[in-house]
Protein backbone atom coordinates (compact mmCIF):
# COMPACT_ATOMS: atom_id res chain seq x y z
CA UNK A 1 0.00 0.00 0.00
CA UNK A 2 1.61 3.24 -0.95
CA UNK A 3 1.99 5.91 1.88
CA UNK A 4 -0.80 8.17 0.37
CA UNK A 5 -3.08 5.07 1.05
CA UNK A 6 -1.41 4.83 4.25
CA UNK A 7 -2.68 8.70 5.95
CA UNK A 8 -6.33 8.32 5.19
CA UNK A 9 -6.45 4.86 6.72
CA UNK A 10 -4.62 6.15 9.77
CA UNK A 11 -6.99 9.36 10.02
CA UNK A 12 -10.10 6.77 10.15
CA UNK A 13 -8.66 4.67 12.97
CA UNK A 14 -8.00 7.77 14.81
CA UNK A 15 -11.46 8.81 14.66
CA UNK A 16 -12.75 5.43 15.04
CA UNK A 17 -10.62 4.98 18.18
CA UNK A 18 -11.79 8.83 19.38
CA UNK A 19 -15.37 8.41 18.93
CA UNK A 20 -15.24 4.78 20.65
CA UNK A 21 -13.61 6.25 23.83
CA UNK A 22 -16.30 9.21 23.83
CA UNK A 23 -18.70 6.89 23.78
CA UNK A 24 -17.36 4.18 26.94
CA UNK A 25 -16.96 7.74 29.09
CA UNK A 26 -20.59 8.93 28.03
CA UNK A 27 -22.18 5.67 28.49
CA UNK A 28 -24.13 6.39 31.70
CA UNK A 29 -25.76 9.56 30.17
CA UNK A 30 -29.35 8.94 29.41
CA UNK A 31 -30.60 11.29 27.38
CA UNK A 32 -34.12 10.81 26.95
CA UNK A 33 -36.47 13.60 26.93
CA UNK A 34 -39.20 14.27 30.01
CA UNK A 35 -42.05 15.68 27.89
CA UNK A 36 -43.03 18.82 29.19
CA UNK A 37 -46.54 17.83 30.37
CA UNK A 38 -45.23 14.98 32.77
CA UNK A 39 -46.28 15.18 36.20
CA UNK A 40 -42.53 15.17 37.48
CA UNK A 41 -42.37 18.87 36.00
CA UNK A 42 -44.68 19.67 40.17
CA UNK A 43 -42.43 18.55 41.56
CA UNK A 44 -39.49 20.04 40.30
CA UNK A 45 -41.30 23.74 40.25
CA UNK A 46 -41.93 22.89 43.99
CA UNK A 47 -38.34 22.05 44.31
CA UNK A 48 -37.04 24.83 42.09
CA UNK A 49 -39.19 27.79 43.89
CA UNK A 50 -37.23 26.79 47.41
CA UNK A 51 -33.82 26.95 45.45
CA UNK A 52 -32.91 23.49 44.32
CA UNK A 53 -32.49 21.88 40.49
CA UNK A 54 -31.57 25.14 39.34
CA UNK A 55 -28.95 23.83 37.30
CA UNK A 56 -31.77 22.83 35.17
CA UNK A 57 -32.86 26.18 33.18
CA UNK A 58 -36.32 27.12 34.66
CA UNK A 59 -37.67 28.25 31.21
CA UNK A 60 -36.39 25.91 28.95
CA UNK A 61 -38.01 22.04 29.26
CA UNK A 62 -37.89 19.39 28.11
CA UNK A 63 -35.35 18.52 30.56
CA UNK A 64 -33.08 14.95 30.33
CA UNK A 65 -33.44 12.32 32.62
CA UNK A 66 -29.84 12.06 33.02
CA UNK A 67 -29.94 16.03 33.89
CA UNK A 68 -32.70 16.16 36.48
CA UNK A 69 -30.60 12.62 38.32
CA UNK A 70 -27.53 14.66 38.11
CA UNK A 71 -29.29 17.50 39.94
CA UNK A 72 -30.80 15.64 42.21
CA UNK A 73 -27.78 14.20 43.34
CA UNK A 74 -26.69 17.41 44.44
CA UNK A 75 -29.28 17.66 47.16
CA UNK A 76 -28.40 17.46 50.70
CA UNK A 77 -31.90 15.78 51.28
CA UNK A 78 -31.14 16.03 55.55
CA UNK A 79 -31.60 19.21 55.43
CA UNK A 80 -35.33 18.87 53.79
CA UNK A 81 -38.90 18.82 54.76
CA UNK A 82 -41.30 16.28 54.68
CA UNK A 83 -42.97 17.96 51.19
CA UNK A 84 -39.44 18.20 49.75
CA UNK A 85 -38.25 14.93 50.93
CA UNK A 86 -41.45 13.08 49.19
CA UNK A 87 -40.81 15.14 45.77
CA UNK A 88 -37.28 14.09 45.91
CA UNK A 89 -37.96 10.43 46.04
CA UNK A 90 -40.27 11.23 43.74
CA UNK A 91 -38.50 12.29 41.09
CA UNK A 92 -35.61 9.45 41.39
CA UNK A 93 -37.69 7.06 40.74
CA UNK A 94 -39.35 8.91 37.94
CA UNK A 95 -35.08 9.54 36.22
CA UNK A 96 -33.88 6.53 38.00
CA UNK A 97 -31.88 4.37 35.33
CA UNK A 98 -30.95 0.46 35.39
CA UNK A 99 -26.78 -0.38 36.13
CA UNK A 100 -25.18 -0.63 32.96
CA UNK A 101 -23.40 0.89 29.85
CA UNK A 102 -26.83 0.74 27.82
CA UNK A 103 -30.69 0.47 28.88
CA UNK A 104 -34.04 0.08 26.84
CA UNK A 105 -37.34 0.24 28.38
CA UNK A 106 -40.78 0.23 27.69
CA UNK A 107 -43.57 2.21 29.10
CA UNK A 108 -47.43 2.21 29.21
CA UNK A 109 -50.13 4.84 30.59
CA UNK A 110 -53.57 5.37 30.62
CA UNK A 111 -55.91 7.58 32.64
CA UNK A 112 -59.21 9.45 31.68
CA UNK A 113 -60.52 12.98 32.08
CA UNK A 114 -64.09 13.99 33.72
CA UNK A 115 -65.36 17.38 32.27
CA UNK A 116 -68.76 19.56 32.63
CA UNK A 117 -68.32 21.15 29.14
CA UNK A 118 -66.75 20.39 25.46
CA UNK A 119 -63.16 21.68 26.06
CA UNK A 120 -60.61 21.18 28.54
CA UNK A 121 -60.42 24.39 29.42
CA UNK A 122 -62.25 25.29 32.80
CA UNK A 123 -62.41 29.03 31.73
CA UNK A 124 -64.15 28.84 28.43
CA UNK A 125 -65.83 25.35 28.91
CA UNK A 126 -68.09 26.12 26.02
CA UNK A 127 -71.55 23.97 26.60
CA UNK A 128 -72.62 22.61 29.79
CA UNK A 129 -72.19 19.31 29.14
CA UNK A 130 -70.72 16.25 30.61
CA UNK A 131 -67.91 14.57 28.43
CA UNK A 132 -65.45 11.64 29.61
CA UNK A 133 -62.26 11.54 27.55
CA UNK A 134 -59.88 8.63 27.69
CA UNK A 135 -56.12 8.49 26.64
CA UNK A 136 -53.18 6.42 26.87
CA UNK A 137 -49.78 5.67 25.84
CA UNK A 138 -49.89 1.63 24.54
CA UNK A 139 -46.17 1.76 23.36
CA UNK A 140 -43.70 3.53 24.79
CA UNK A 141 -39.92 1.92 24.09
CA UNK A 142 -36.76 3.61 24.38
CA UNK A 143 -32.98 2.65 24.00
CA UNK A 144 -30.42 4.65 25.58
CA UNK A 145 -26.46 4.65 24.78
CA UNK A 146 -23.98 6.97 25.75
CA UNK A 147 -24.24 9.98 23.71
CA UNK A 148 -27.34 8.04 21.51
CA UNK A 149 -30.63 7.83 22.29
CA UNK A 150 -34.17 6.81 20.62
CA UNK A 151 -37.45 7.03 22.13
CA UNK A 152 -41.00 5.56 20.15
CA UNK A 153 -44.21 6.79 21.70
CA UNK A 154 -47.74 6.21 20.60
CA UNK A 155 -50.57 8.51 22.15
CA UNK A 156 -54.46 7.42 21.98
CA UNK A 157 -56.40 10.36 22.91
CA UNK A 158 -60.63 10.36 22.42
CA UNK A 159 -60.11 14.45 22.74
CA UNK A 160 -58.34 14.29 19.33
CA UNK A 161 -61.44 13.78 17.87
CA UNK A 162 -63.44 16.36 19.99
CA UNK A 163 -61.07 18.56 20.15
CA UNK A 164 -63.60 22.32 19.14
CA UNK A 165 -60.06 24.06 18.58
CA UNK A 166 -57.88 21.87 17.07
CA UNK A 167 -57.99 19.55 13.68
CA UNK A 168 -58.16 16.00 14.37
CA UNK A 169 -55.32 14.60 14.68
CA UNK A 170 -56.08 10.50 15.68
CA UNK A 171 -57.76 9.34 12.45
CA UNK A 172 -56.48 5.95 12.72
CA UNK A 173 -57.27 4.07 16.04
CA UNK A 174 -57.19 7.23 17.54
CA UNK A 175 -53.54 7.25 17.79
CA UNK A 176 -50.86 9.88 17.00
CA UNK A 177 -46.77 9.71 17.49
CA UNK A 178 -46.72 11.82 19.68
CA UNK A 179 -43.16 11.35 21.40
CA UNK A 180 -40.69 9.87 19.05
CA UNK A 181 -37.12 10.95 18.29
CA UNK A 182 -33.60 10.20 17.97
CA UNK A 183 -30.70 12.13 19.49
CA UNK A 184 -27.00 12.92 20.38
CA UNK A 185 -26.45 15.01 23.41
CA UNK A 186 -22.66 16.13 24.49
CA UNK A 187 -22.29 18.43 27.26
CA UNK A 188 -21.40 21.36 24.61
CA UNK A 189 -23.48 19.89 22.03
CA UNK A 190 -26.56 18.36 21.05
CA UNK A 191 -29.15 17.01 18.20
CA UNK A 192 -32.49 15.77 18.54
CA UNK A 193 -34.54 14.52 14.94
CA UNK A 194 -38.01 13.70 15.91
CA UNK A 195 -41.54 14.35 17.12
CA UNK A 196 -41.22 15.74 20.92
CA UNK A 197 -42.95 18.71 22.47
CA UNK A 198 -40.89 22.09 23.95
CA UNK A 199 -42.56 24.99 26.27
CA UNK A 200 -40.34 28.01 26.57
CA UNK A 201 -41.73 28.81 30.27
CA UNK A 202 -42.15 28.29 33.55
CA UNK A 203 -43.98 24.72 33.91
CA UNK A 204 -48.01 25.03 33.95
CA UNK A 205 -47.34 28.76 33.29
CA UNK A 206 -48.24 30.82 29.85
CA UNK A 207 -45.49 30.80 27.36
CA UNK A 208 -45.23 33.72 24.73
CA UNK A 209 -43.16 32.13 21.99
CA UNK A 210 -43.53 28.05 22.31
CA UNK A 211 -45.36 26.20 24.53
CA UNK A 212 -46.81 22.46 24.94
CA UNK A 213 -50.52 23.85 23.59
CA UNK A 214 -49.79 22.86 19.78
CA UNK A 215 -49.62 18.82 18.83
CA UNK A 216 -45.94 17.89 18.91
CA UNK A 217 -44.38 18.90 15.58
CA UNK A 218 -41.78 17.18 13.60
CA UNK A 219 -38.33 19.47 13.95
CA UNK A 220 -34.95 19.11 14.25
CA UNK A 221 -33.24 20.91 17.23
CA UNK A 222 -29.51 21.77 17.79
CA UNK A 223 -28.17 23.25 21.03
CA UNK A 224 -24.65 24.68 21.10
CA UNK A 225 -23.13 25.78 24.89
CA UNK A 226 -23.62 24.67 28.27
CA UNK A 227 -25.52 25.44 31.65
CA UNK A 228 -24.21 29.63 31.65
CA UNK A 229 -24.55 30.58 27.42
CA UNK A 230 -26.19 28.47 25.56
CA UNK A 231 -27.92 28.72 22.01
CA UNK A 232 -30.98 26.62 20.78
CA UNK A 233 -32.11 26.34 17.19
CA UNK A 234 -35.49 24.39 15.68
CA UNK A 235 -36.83 24.23 12.27
CA UNK A 236 -40.24 22.61 12.42
CA UNK A 237 -42.48 21.07 9.58
CA UNK A 238 -46.31 22.67 9.87
CA UNK A 239 -49.47 21.80 8.23
CA UNK A 240 -49.85 23.53 5.34
CA UNK A 241 -52.83 25.51 3.66
CA UNK A 242 -55.17 25.57 0.79
CA UNK A 243 -55.14 28.23 -1.60
CA UNK A 244 -58.15 29.47 -0.56
CA UNK A 245 -56.57 30.16 3.13
CA UNK A 246 -58.13 27.05 4.67
CA UNK A 247 -56.45 24.81 7.35
CA UNK A 248 -57.55 20.88 6.37
CA UNK A 249 -54.68 19.34 7.80
CA UNK A 250 -54.98 16.64 4.59
CA UNK A 251 -53.14 17.74 1.27
CA UNK A 252 -54.74 15.02 -0.37
CA UNK A 253 -58.35 15.93 0.27
CA UNK A 254 -60.27 17.77 -2.45
CA UNK A 255 -61.15 20.75 -1.65
CA UNK A 256 -57.51 21.20 -1.80
CA UNK A 257 -55.97 19.85 -5.58
CA UNK A 258 -54.09 22.36 -6.57
CA UNK A 259 -52.02 26.01 -5.49
CA UNK A 260 -51.49 24.93 -1.38
CA UNK A 261 -48.53 26.56 0.74
CA UNK A 262 -46.32 24.31 2.66
CA UNK A 263 -45.52 26.29 6.03
CA UNK A 264 -42.34 25.71 8.68
CA UNK A 265 -41.80 27.20 11.72
CA UNK A 266 -38.24 28.19 13.06
CA UNK A 267 -37.32 29.08 16.39
CA UNK A 268 -34.19 30.65 18.14
CA UNK A 269 -33.74 31.28 21.70
CA UNK A 270 -30.37 32.53 23.18
CA UNK A 271 -29.83 31.82 26.60
CA UNK A 272 -26.86 33.95 29.32
CA UNK A 273 -26.94 32.96 32.86
CA UNK A 274 -24.81 34.79 34.97
CA UNK A 275 -25.59 33.32 38.11
CA UNK A 276 -28.23 29.53 39.01
CA UNK A 277 -30.64 32.64 40.40
CA UNK A 278 -30.93 34.47 37.49
CA UNK A 279 -31.42 33.52 34.08
CA UNK A 280 -32.09 36.03 30.92
CA UNK A 281 -32.99 34.76 27.17
CA UNK A 282 -33.79 36.54 23.88
CA UNK A 283 -36.24 34.17 21.47
CA UNK A 284 -37.39 34.60 17.95
CA UNK A 285 -39.67 32.66 15.78
CA UNK A 286 -40.40 33.01 12.30
CA UNK A 287 -43.46 31.28 10.35
CA UNK A 288 -42.37 31.10 6.87
CA UNK A 289 -44.30 29.55 3.95
CA UNK A 290 -44.53 29.08 0.04
CA UNK A 291 -45.91 26.69 -2.89
CA UNK A 292 -41.83 25.67 -3.27
CA UNK A 293 -40.98 26.10 0.58
CA UNK A 294 -39.03 23.47 2.17
CA UNK A 295 -35.98 23.29 5.25
CA UNK A 296 -34.07 26.31 5.23
CA UNK A 297 -30.49 26.04 6.22
CA UNK A 298 -30.74 30.03 6.79
CA UNK A 299 -33.40 29.38 9.70
CA UNK A 300 -31.84 26.40 11.13
CA UNK A 301 -28.17 28.13 11.62
CA UNK A 302 -28.73 29.13 15.19
CA UNK A 303 -26.16 32.04 14.86
CA UNK A 304 -28.24 33.48 12.48
CA UNK A 305 -30.16 36.31 14.00
CA UNK A 306 -34.04 35.86 12.11
CA UNK A 307 -34.42 39.77 12.13
CA UNK A 308 -31.82 40.57 9.85
CA UNK A 309 -32.52 37.25 7.47
CA UNK A 310 -36.46 37.16 6.82
CA UNK A 311 -36.23 40.32 4.61
CA UNK A 312 -32.77 40.15 2.96
CA UNK A 313 -32.52 39.00 -0.44
CA UNK A 314 -32.75 36.03 -1.26
CA UNK A 315 -36.10 35.90 -0.05
CA UNK A 316 -37.96 32.66 -1.86
CA UNK A 317 -40.73 32.88 0.89
CA UNK A 318 -43.27 34.73 2.72
CA UNK A 319 -42.26 34.92 6.53
CA UNK A 320 -44.20 36.27 9.96
CA UNK A 321 -41.85 36.96 12.56
CA UNK A 322 -41.47 38.18 16.45
CA UNK A 323 -39.23 38.35 19.07
CA UNK A 324 -39.29 38.68 23.04
CA UNK A 325 -37.23 38.81 26.20
CA UNK A 326 -37.32 37.01 28.82
CA UNK A 327 -36.58 37.01 32.63
CA UNK A 328 -36.43 34.67 35.70
CA UNK A 329 -34.70 35.63 38.68
CA UNK A 330 -34.68 34.06 42.65
CA UNK A 331 -34.35 36.32 45.46
CA UNK A 332 -34.53 34.84 49.18
CA UNK A 333 -38.36 32.92 48.77
CA UNK A 334 -39.24 35.21 46.03
CA UNK A 335 -39.35 33.80 42.20
CA UNK A 336 -40.28 36.14 39.60
CA UNK A 337 -41.00 35.16 35.58
CA UNK A 338 -41.42 37.46 33.03
CA UNK A 339 -41.43 37.62 28.99
CA UNK A 340 -42.75 40.04 26.39
CA UNK A 341 -43.14 39.05 23.15
CA UNK A 342 -43.20 41.62 20.42
CA UNK A 343 -45.19 40.42 16.98
CA UNK A 344 -45.10 43.65 15.07
CA UNK A 345 -44.62 47.56 15.56
CA UNK A 346 -45.95 48.57 12.35
CA UNK A 347 -49.05 46.36 10.87
CA UNK A 348 -49.16 47.08 7.45
CA UNK A 349 -52.12 49.43 5.89
CA UNK A 350 -53.90 49.40 9.34
CA UNK A 351 -53.49 53.07 10.80
CA UNK A 352 -50.65 54.22 12.12
CA UNK A 353 -47.70 51.88 14.16
CA UNK A 354 -49.75 49.40 16.12
CA UNK A 355 -47.86 47.68 18.87
CA UNK A 356 -49.07 43.81 18.76
CA UNK A 357 -47.59 41.79 21.97
CA UNK A 358 -48.08 38.85 24.14
CA UNK A 359 -47.12 39.06 28.07
CA UNK A 360 -46.87 36.41 30.61
CA UNK A 361 -45.63 36.78 34.17
CA UNK A 362 -45.95 35.90 37.59
CA UNK A 363 -44.76 36.19 41.33
CA UNK A 364 -44.44 33.08 43.76
CA UNK A 365 -43.41 33.66 47.35
CA UNK A 366 -42.30 29.93 49.42
CA UNK A 367 -43.09 29.14 52.20
CA UNK A 368 -42.35 25.72 54.29
CA UNK A 369 -45.40 23.98 53.68
CA UNK A 370 -47.47 26.52 50.88
CA UNK A 371 -46.70 28.86 47.96
CA UNK A 372 -48.75 31.92 47.19
CA UNK A 373 -48.44 33.98 44.27
CA UNK A 374 -50.32 35.57 41.21
CA UNK A 375 -49.81 35.47 37.47
CA UNK A 376 -51.02 38.03 34.87
CA UNK A 377 -51.16 37.11 31.17
CA UNK A 378 -52.44 39.49 28.04
CA UNK A 379 -52.29 39.36 24.73
CA UNK A 380 -53.42 41.45 22.08
CA UNK A 381 -55.89 41.47 19.86
CA UNK A 382 -54.00 41.23 16.34
CA UNK A 383 -51.02 38.73 17.80
CA UNK A 384 -50.26 35.70 16.40
CA UNK A 385 -52.39 36.62 13.61
CA UNK A 386 -50.79 37.63 10.00
CA UNK A 387 -52.26 39.31 6.63
CA UNK A 388 -51.61 36.44 4.81
CA UNK A 389 -53.47 33.39 6.31
CA UNK A 390 -50.61 31.21 6.09
CA UNK A 391 -48.65 33.30 8.68
CA UNK A 392 -50.69 32.49 11.26
CA UNK A 393 -49.05 31.33 14.65
CA UNK A 394 -50.89 27.50 14.54
CA UNK A 395 -50.54 23.89 14.10
CA UNK A 396 -53.69 22.00 13.07
CA UNK A 397 -55.39 25.05 14.25
CA UNK A 398 -53.96 24.94 17.64
CA UNK A 399 -51.60 27.69 18.88
CA UNK A 400 -47.98 27.53 19.05
CA UNK A 401 -47.76 29.61 21.73
CA UNK A 402 -51.52 30.85 23.59
CA UNK A 403 -54.72 29.22 22.35
CA UNK A 404 -56.40 32.63 22.13
CA UNK A 405 -55.71 36.14 22.06
CA UNK A 406 -57.24 39.33 22.61
CA UNK A 407 -57.67 38.67 26.28
CA UNK A 408 -56.44 39.81 29.74
CA UNK A 409 -56.12 36.43 32.35
CA UNK A 410 -55.55 37.54 36.12
CA UNK A 411 -54.78 34.21 38.44
CA UNK A 412 -53.76 34.34 42.45
CA UNK A 413 -53.74 30.96 44.30
CA UNK A 414 -52.25 28.81 47.18
CA UNK A 415 -50.28 25.94 46.49
CA UNK A 416 -50.81 24.19 50.39
CA UNK A 417 -48.64 21.23 50.42
CA UNK A 418 -50.17 18.69 53.18
CA UNK A 419 -47.96 15.78 52.66
CA UNK A 420 -48.73 15.16 56.77
CA UNK A 421 -52.06 14.22 55.99
CA UNK A 422 -51.46 12.33 52.64
CA UNK A 423 -47.97 12.31 51.24
CA UNK A 424 -48.10 14.08 47.13
CA UNK A 425 -51.56 16.01 48.44
CA UNK A 426 -51.35 19.51 47.28
CA UNK A 427 -54.75 21.67 48.09
CA UNK A 428 -54.86 24.96 46.07
CA UNK A 429 -57.50 27.49 46.21
CA UNK A 430 -57.11 30.20 43.35
CA UNK A 431 -59.03 33.45 41.96
CA UNK A 432 -59.18 33.61 38.42
CA UNK A 433 -60.40 36.93 36.71
CA UNK A 434 -60.56 37.05 32.48
CA UNK A 435 -61.79 39.76 30.07
CA UNK A 436 -62.07 37.95 26.94
CA UNK A 437 -62.23 39.99 23.88
CA UNK A 438 -63.56 39.46 20.52
CA UNK A 439 -60.96 38.62 17.94
CA UNK A 440 -59.50 35.43 17.78
CA UNK A 441 -55.99 33.66 16.03
CA UNK A 442 -58.09 31.71 13.62
CA UNK A 443 -60.17 34.63 12.18
CA UNK A 444 -59.51 36.00 9.24
CA UNK A 445 -56.59 39.27 9.43
CA UNK A 446 -59.27 42.90 9.54
CA UNK A 447 -59.01 44.90 6.48
CA UNK A 448 -57.61 48.31 6.31
CA UNK A 449 -60.83 50.53 6.91
CA UNK A 450 -61.89 47.95 10.24
CA UNK A 451 -61.23 49.68 13.34
CA UNK A 452 -59.85 47.47 16.56
CA UNK A 453 -58.80 48.28 20.09
CA UNK A 454 -55.46 46.78 20.57
CA UNK A 455 -56.75 44.60 23.18
CA UNK A 456 -59.96 43.83 24.29
CA UNK A 457 -61.80 44.51 20.96
CA UNK A 458 -65.72 44.41 20.89
CA UNK A 459 -67.85 43.33 23.64
CA UNK A 460 -66.09 41.85 26.49
CA UNK A 461 -66.49 38.94 28.21
CA UNK A 462 -66.07 39.37 31.81
CA UNK A 463 -65.06 36.00 33.76
CA UNK A 464 -64.39 35.61 37.44
CA UNK A 465 -63.64 32.23 39.12
CA UNK A 466 -63.46 31.37 42.38
CA UNK A 467 -61.63 27.99 42.46
CA UNK A 468 -60.25 24.58 44.39
CA UNK A 469 -57.52 22.79 42.83
CA UNK A 470 -56.30 19.35 44.51
CA UNK A 471 -53.43 17.52 42.94
CA UNK A 472 -52.46 13.46 44.65
CA UNK A 473 -49.41 12.28 43.68
CA UNK A 474 -48.03 9.75 45.99
CA UNK A 475 -46.01 7.66 43.86
CA UNK A 476 -44.59 8.34 40.31
CA UNK A 477 -46.96 5.24 38.64
CA UNK A 478 -50.38 7.09 39.63
CA UNK A 479 -52.01 9.86 40.23
CA UNK A 480 -55.55 12.06 40.45
CA UNK A 481 -56.12 15.88 39.99
CA UNK A 482 -59.37 18.20 40.25
CA UNK A 483 -60.41 21.66 39.41
CA UNK A 484 -63.93 22.73 40.61
CA UNK A 485 -65.58 26.20 40.81
CA UNK A 486 -68.22 28.37 39.63
CA UNK A 487 -68.08 30.72 36.84
CA UNK A 488 -69.42 34.07 37.02
CA UNK A 489 -69.85 35.29 33.45
CA UNK A 490 -70.99 38.80 32.71
CA UNK A 491 -71.41 39.75 28.99
CA UNK A 492 -71.90 35.68 28.14
CA UNK A 493 -71.34 34.81 24.45
CA UNK A 494 -69.97 38.33 23.93
CA UNK A 495 -73.85 39.34 24.56
CA UNK A 496 -73.71 42.80 26.30
CA UNK A 497 -75.61 42.62 29.36
CA UNK A 498 -75.93 38.55 29.14
CA UNK A 499 -74.82 37.00 32.57
CA UNK A 500 -75.07 33.46 33.45
CA UNK A 501 -73.41 31.53 36.79
CA UNK A 502 -72.44 27.80 36.29
CA UNK A 503 -70.46 25.32 38.03
CA UNK A 504 -67.11 24.01 35.85
CA UNK A 505 -65.21 21.05 37.09
CA UNK A 506 -62.11 19.02 35.75
CA UNK A 507 -60.89 15.32 36.82
CA UNK A 508 -58.62 13.60 35.48
CA UNK A 509 -57.13 10.19 37.56
CA UNK A 510 -53.93 7.94 35.49
CA UNK A 511 -51.51 5.49 36.07
CA UNK A 512 -48.44 4.08 34.70
CA UNK A 513 -46.24 1.16 34.28
CA UNK A 514 -42.50 0.91 33.40
CA UNK A 515 -39.99 -1.98 32.68
CA UNK A 516 -36.31 -1.63 32.59
CA UNK A 517 -33.32 -3.37 31.67
CA UNK A 518 -29.69 -3.22 31.23
CA UNK A 519 -27.68 -3.81 28.06
CA UNK A 520 -24.00 -5.18 28.35
CA UNK A 521 -22.33 -3.20 25.19
CA UNK A 522 -18.37 -4.32 23.92
CA UNK A 523 -18.05 -0.29 22.56
CA UNK A 524 -14.64 1.39 23.55
CA UNK A 525 -12.77 -2.35 24.20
Amino acid sequence: MTSTGIAPLKSVCLVVVVASQVVSVTLAQDNRLLPPGDRAYDAIVFLQRRGHLLELNPTSLPYRYGDVREALARIDTTTLGRSARHRVRLLKSVVRRTEGEAAFGYSFEAGARLMSGNRLDVLRPLADSLNVWWYGAPATVYADAGPIVAELGIRQDSYFDDDPDGLDVGLRLLSRSEHTYVGWHERLFSVYLGRFGQHWSVPGEAATVLSANAHTQDQIVLRLGGERLSVLASLRELDSITDDGRFTGRVADDTVRVGNRRRYLAVHRWDWRPSRRLSLSIMESVVYSGANAGPSLRYLNPLHPAIVVVDNRPKNEENNGMVAGLVWAQARRFTVHGQLMVDDINVQGIGNETLTYAFAGSVVYALGTADIGGSLTAVSSRTYNAPQPEGKYVYLLRGLATQFSDYVLLSTFADVYVDHFAPGLVVSPRLDWLRQGERDIRQPFPAKDQELKNILDGTVMAIVRPALRLSWQPSPWWWVRADVGVNFVHNAGHVTGSTESRFVGLVEAGFRVRLDRALELSWGR
